[in-house]
């Protein structure tokens, strides 16, 4: 069963690789597996009887890739990247004058790519990062965001270091509870604990 296993996620991990880049070699696919390159031909040739159109090219430059203008399943993200989609399809809906079905379609389906535990994460998460409003135009680092809206979540208290507009640097302790897309930009509300009030980071 462990073997199985390992051979399909190494598999899934293969079709990731072959995804990413225009061609990979067999050298290059064994180093980042950490396999031998007989277990990568291996795993191509499984990859190529279950449907997954891999071409083979010869030769000095060759190696590995999917065929032009295919698709291909499974999609993998990680959570950082459902989040930067979901905010790249957020600013669009913004942009545009029409309902934004094909972004909502979109994201839907990304996550239905997802396990169900990270699924129903991030949902929750982006849940608190749209509850406002969703016409930021900046594109924060998803990481940033996601763990923010973790916090406003499950009300953590965050150390934040924070530069102010007139560039003062300053450390705070704030009980965050809010993500709010405002005219262009992205803010986190929180009660700051050294001022004793609401204050707003942007």
């Amino acid at each position: 069963m462990g073997v199985m296993a390992d051979t399909t996620a190494r598999a899934l991990q293969l079709l990731e690789l072959l995804q990413s880049a225009q061609l990979r070699t067999v050298g290059e696919l064994a180093d980042r597996l950490g396999v031998d390159e007989r277990t990568v031909r291996r795993d191509v040739a499984r990859l190529f009887d279950l449907g997954v159109p891999v071409e083979t090219l010869r030769g000095r430059y060759g190696g590995y890739r999917l065929a032009p203008g295919r698709r291909v399943l499974p999609l993998m993200f990680s959570n950082e990247e459902v989040v930067a989609v979901f905010l790249g399809l957020a600013r669009a809906q913004a942009a545009s004058r029409e309902p934004g079905i094909a972004a909502q379609t979109a994201l839907s389906k990304i996550k239905r790519a997802l396990p169900t535990a990270d699924a129903k994460r991030i949902d929750t998460l982006l849940g608190v990062m749209t509850r406002t409003s969703q016409h930021g135009e900046v594109a924060p680092d998803p990481a940033v965001m996601l763990t923010l809206a973790e916090a406003v979540n499950l009300r953590h208290v965050l150390d934040l270091r924070y530069l102010s507009g007139e560039g003062v640097a300053s450390r705070r302790t704030i009980h965050p509870y809010a993500l709010v897309a405002h005219s262009d930009r992205w803010y986190l509300v929180a009660f700051d604990t050294d001022k004793q009030e609401e204050r707003t980071f942007g």
